[in-house]
């Protein structure tokens, strides 16, 4: 394949950013996306409406990497499926290879999130380019790069998560031959620009946002993000300082009922802090995740699930594994109920399916469900698990963890509890322990599991005896942490390398 050929399709769309940025429409007005009315980058930005469809463009790139009908399938495909959390049978596509780590660099699935990666990180570099030239106040200039840069740093952290040391595009590339001069930037250069990215964006970013707006990236989003970034890079105390403020104040809440997180009547509630947003019935706006998720259950439990007959796709189903770690954790943990159910009359053999994207779509692949990038939940774990790393339990700590701990018992949660919390004397491996748990049970199927054993070192422990109990013949070593760099883009640019294990 010669260079020339590949990039004039899809890839030189993606990193150069000629493909097009859009307008808005009605509700969501922000991630919303209009074919007739699309804007090529190539033209001039001439005024601050075009720079606002240009921000709004690089918030409709969320969708290809959380989850779009018709495009890549998402996060979920590394965060999930390789995971003891989730298995999938679908083979036609290719995902059981994330399944079983028999992953090939040809994978389509890797070309396709690498390319919407590098497309959403076009369209933020356009916009940084761009808008110097535009007349607006220094206020509305800085929240528009405060938007985009935190989907920048959203982004490069997916992929640094996954492939490891990745081109690094902070610039907007005009020509082919710009394109062709990146290789693999080391991983530290990598976090180095995202902690940049994220320090502008808190510094720039609403605290809240409303109406029409809400969704967007405000303040704590970018603090929630900076304070995982920095966890994942093992800088403990860092981490614990970042989080503290938002562990600690009142920005967010968790709802009182662990069901209601997900319900698509409240979405963006008090425990949300960032979501890739969905709206159905709306010019193919929709989310797939009901159906993608749901087991090949027969009408009669299809219908009694979404209120309507549609054929699950079995992309992401729930292994017995996590149907026995809740098991293990008690009859009274309400979380269970919403993360895997099987419907009355279904096999088992066909599978549980996770509530947490229950509703009825208008068509098989357009739902409402958003996917929740980043909730309180989730932000106390990170919160309790920095703290425990850099210098034990701490009674702040544990005041975070033992919220969580609260609510899946359906306990109020500012209310200590001797029958559930955990205790003061508890030691440092006992709650390394426990928050692994915790972040299984809590936030199982998004996104989260197979990130959070590669981060805490616990990732070839926990899956090979994970196979083992399975009677599986699969191991992973060290070359399994990290995906293949898609194969094409190695044969269009020599100067990239693959990574350790793949071919």
């Amino acid at each position: 394949m010669t260079f020339n050929k590949f990039f004039s399709g899809a890839a030189v769309a993606a990193f150069l950013g000629l493909g097009t940025l859009g307008t808005t429409s009605c509700q969501k007005d922000f991630i919303e996306l209009n074919d007739p009315t699309r804007i090529p980058t190539t033209e001039s930005y001439k005024d601050s409406l075009s720079i606002l469809n240009g921000v709004t463009a690089a918030y409709a790139s969320l969708q290809d990497l959380y989850g779009r009908s018709g495009g890549p399938r998402g996060i979920f495909i590394f965060g999930e499926i390789p995971s003891d959390n989730s298995y999938t049978v679908t083979s036609g596509e290719r995902l059981n290879e994330f399944n079983d780590f028999s992953l090939f660099s040809d994978n389509p699935n890797l070309q396709s999130y690498w390319l919407s990666s590098y497309r959403a990180i076009a369209r933020c570099n356009i916009i940084l380019s761009r808008a110097a030239g535009v007349k607006l106040t220094d206020a509305t200039r800085n929240r528009y790069y405060a938007e985009v840069r935190f989907i920048r740093a959203l982004t490069y952290f997916n992929a640094v998560r996954i492939w490891g040391a990745v081109p690094l595009v902070t610039q907007e590339l005009m020509a082919i031959p710009d394109a062709y001069q990146y290789g693999r930037a080391p991983v530290a250069d990598v976090y180095a620009q995202i902690e940049q990215d994220l320090t502008f964006a808190e510094n720039n970013l609403p605290v809240t946002q409303s109406g029409i707006n809400l969704g967007r990236a405000t303040k704590g989003a970018a603090t929630a993000l900076f304070g995982k970034v920095l966890l994942t890079q093992k800088k403990y105390q860092a981490a614990a300082d970042k989080l503290a403020p938002l562990a600690t104040g009142s920005t967010y809440a968790l709802q009182a009922t662990y069901a209601n997180i997900f319900a698509t009547n409240n979405e963006m509630n008090s425990e949300i802090i960032f979501a890739a947003r969905y709206t159905k019935g709306t010019l193919g706006l929709g989310s797939a995740f009901t159906t993608w998720f749901m087991p090949a259950y027969g009408t009669t439990q299809s219908t009694a699930l979404l209120g309507a007959a549609f054929t699950g796709q079995q992309f992401n189903t729930v292994d017995p594994d996590l149907i026995a770690a809740f098991t293990a954790s008690g009859t009274t943990d309400v979380r269970a109920a919403t993360s895997y159910v099987l419907p009355a009359g279904a096999a088992t053999t066909l599978g549980y399916y996770t509530k947490k994207y229950i509703d009825t779509p208008t068509s098989a692949t357009d739902a409402e469900n958003d996917w929740i990038v980043l909730r309180h939940a989730d932000l106390l774990l990170m919160y309790a698990e920095a703290v425990n790393e850099a210098s034990g339990p701490s009674p702040a700590a544990l005041t975070a963890v033992n919220q969580v701990i609260r609510r899946s018992r359906n306990l109020p949660v500012a209310t200590a509890n001797a029958t559930v919390d955990l205790p003061a004397t508890t030691t440092q491996t006992v709650l390394r322990d426990r928050l692994e748990l915790e972040r299984r049970l809590e936030l199982s199927f998004e996104g989260h599991r197979w990130f959070d054993l590669v981060r805490t070192g616990r990732a070839i422990a926990v899956m090979n005896a994970f196979f083992a109990r399975a009677n599986s013949t699969v191991r992973i070593t060290t070359d399994n942490l990290l995906f293949p760099i898609p194969v094409q883009e190695i044969q269009t640019n020599p100067i990239l390398t693959q990574n350790p294990g793949y071919k």
